[in-house]
């Protein structure tokens, strides 16, 4: 441990040295006194010599606290815990927070792609039956029948039923066939 001291001697005219000199013990070389002398007053015939007025010394220590460990308490140990518990719940708390946060952009934008996706969808649907109409169109039939050599059908061709009655109708319906239900 290395220790210094400065020893000045200031009278009450003179001011305080702004930079105080030390002297320093380096390793285990003894440790030097510097004394730094008032500067003697000047004697006349009308002033009284007088005594300094304080004695300053400067101390310097070095410490080592390398070997130092410090005692932590139980209650404090304990406490440290609890905080510590608590900011990872608060830390959990705040990443859920962002991570649902997140999760429910993406599913914006995977909602505004099928909405697309959707839209597209109801366009081609409309078009297939405006298509399905077109095909269906009676004078596109006849004009295809024509193409391809088809006539149309003689009137003495058709034979047309008259309408048949009620009871025709359930009289057909009550014909059972040889099985047993």
């Amino acid at each position: 441990m290395a220790t210094a001291f400065q020893w000045n001697e200031m009278s009450s005219g003179e001011e305080l040295q702004k930079e105080p000199r030390v002297a320093r013990g380096h390793g285990r070389t003894p440790q030097q006194l510097n004394i730094t002398a008032a500067k003697p007053l000047a004697v006349n015939r009308f002033t009284i010599p007088r005594k300094p007025a304080f004695v300053e010394f400067h101390t310097i220590k070095r410490i080592d606290n390398s070997r130092l460990v410090r005692h932590v308490e139980p209650v404090k140990l304990r406490n440290y815990y609890k905080t510590m518990a608590l900011g990872g719940i608060v830390a959990m708390c705040c990443m859920l927070y962002i991570y649902q946060h997140f999760r429910c952009i993406d599913l914006s934008f995977q909602l505004e792609d099928l909405k697309a996706k959707q839209a597209q969808a109801r366009a081609l649907n409309g078009q297939l039956k405006l298509e399905i109409e077109s095909w269906r169109d009676p004078h596109r039939i006849d004009v295809l029948a024509h193409k391809l050599g088809l006539k149309r059908p003689e009137p003495a061709q058709v034979l047309e039923y008259s309408t048949v009655d009620n009871a025709q109708v359930e009289a057909a319906r009550l014909v059972r066939p040889n099985r047993n239900p």
